[in-house]
């Protein structure tokens, strides 16, 4: 089952890049995406990992990209680790991904 804050986080889409040309339009978005990511409590389920791992951006969209990649992690340990890899391949974002994975790599080295 979704939570309605990750669906409506669905609804709203993919996180776009931060740029220097940002206007004082994009605070308002910021602080729908802050509002419904700070409102989820993890962990999240796999079936919320699969919508939230599509919306981070390209590169960072003021500091949001973090607080996803806490929720997306959340998900470690509470499912099977193949499951996990096969989550963070759907990761659009490049460099995301990297760090997703590089983060797990680490944690799995400790183990």
């Amino acid at each position: 089952m979704i939570r309605e804050e990750i669906k409506k986080i669905e609804k709203m889409g993919r996180m776009p890049n931060e740029s220097l040309n940002d206007d004082a339009s994009i605070d308002k978005q910021i602080e729908q995406y802050d509002e419904l990511l700070q409102s989820i409590v993890k962990p999240i389920s796999l079936q919320e990992g699969e919508v939230l791992i599509k919306i981070f951006p390209e590169n960072s969209f003021y500091d949001l990209q973090w607080t996803l990649l806490h929720l997306v992690e959340s998900l470690f340990g509470k499912i099977d680790n193949n499951k996990y890899q096969d989550l963070i391949k759907n990761c659009p974002s490049v460099e995301w991904k990297e760090t997703l994975n590089v983060r797990l790599n680490n944690v799995m080295d400790k183990i």
